[in-house]
């Protein structure tokens, strides 16, 4: 009988049949064997239900739960209901894991009790043909277990849900769930945040285990996608309203929404996007200075008088270099 704790790993899935074999291959051949591998897949017109079949009726661990599109959010949401494992792990389809990851983790995890565990991963830049090694070297507690709301800075890393292993009964009790917006735009930003908002006992480990791969452009062009990042932070809001920490967590928020909404402007392409978003980021910011959000505590002065221009001044934002 095998005593070590199941890990549910969840595997959303939507047109990767390019990448599908090299995602299910790196999991089923993970040296901690005791698994389920629950494969969700988001209404694929390509061959990636066939695929997924194939592992199916490969090992008895693999699991397929078949439904039309309705979006990363609420394909992720079906994914938590049907996991039963003491953690929960994601393996985004277009990735791939290293052998040894969730032994690792689940080693980790069970030693210190922890909520969370983070491992670091590789950028593998398709378009770009180059690869960058992700760091938490601007996390003061890296390696050591900790508290988020204790250090602010670890709000501000990517939400790369899928670096780590969360503790389920931990997830569970907090209603630490997905945003179900359309598409797949996003939806990270606000369960990341939910769960290092919660968490007790979080783990960063120096073990580089996870291979992100990107396979698309980040300039946005989309009309539909300008304002995506905004219901995440939005929810975000509403989850820390819920919860009844507005006043205490209104400069972590005001900070993580900092750093999102620059790397939205950032990628967005035409001018026009760009203006009809920071029309949005300047009424926020304004908000978040009336509501005493934006201090010295979590941020610099450099940063104060760049969201004053975003606030009071936005026209004059494309024109600051280094923001």
């Amino acid at each position: 009988m095998n005593n070590k704790p199941l890990i549910s790993i969840l595997v959303p899935c939507y047109n990767v049949e390019a990448y599908l074999r090299q995602c299910m291959d790196s999991i089923i051949r993970q040296t901690y064997t005791n698994l389920e591998i629950i494969c969700l897949d988001d209404g694929s017109t390509d061959r990636t239900p066939e695929i997924l079949k194939e592992y199916e009726k490969k090992d008895s661990r693999t699991r397929v739960i078949s439904k039309p599109n309705s979006g990363y959010g609420a394909t992720m949401n079906i994914g938590l209901k049907a996991a039963s494992g003491k953690y929960i792990g994601i393996v985004e389809s277009d990735d791939y894991i290293e052998p040894k990851m969730y032994e690792i983790l689940c080693d980790a995890a069970e030693k210190d009790n922890l909520d969370i565990v983070r491992c670091r991963f590789i950028e593998r830049n398709v378009i770009k043909s180059k690869d960058k090694v992700n760091t938490f070297s601007y996390v003061k507690d890296n390696g050591r277990v900790f508290r988020p709301t204790d250090v602010p800075s670890s709000f501000t890393m990517k939400p790369s849900i899928w670096a780590g292993m969360y503790n389920r009964e931990f997830l569970e009790r907090n209603g630490i769930r997905f945003l179900e917006t359309p598409g797949a735009s996003y939806q990270d930003t606000a369960f990341a945040f939910k769960a290092l908002a919660t968490a007790q006992r979080v783990r960063m480990l120096p073990d580089v285990l996870h291979n992100y791969r990107i396979n698309e452009a980040s300039s946005v062009s989309s009309p539909g996608k300008v304002f995506c990042v905004c219901d995440e932070e939005a929810e975000i809001r509403r989850y820390v309203n819920s919860l009844g920490r507005y006043e205490e967590l209104k400069g972590i928020m005001a900070l993580r929404a900092f750093g999102s909404y620059k790397w939205n402007y950032n990628r967005l392409g035409p001018m026009k996007l760009k203006r009809a978003f920071m029309k949005r980021w300047s009424e926020e910011a304004r908000q978040m200075f009336a509501d005493g959000a934006i201090t010295r505590k979590n941020f610099s002065r450099n940063r104060i008088f760049r969201l004053r221009i975003i606030a009071y001044c936005p026209c004059l934002y494309h024109f600051i270099k280094k923001v």
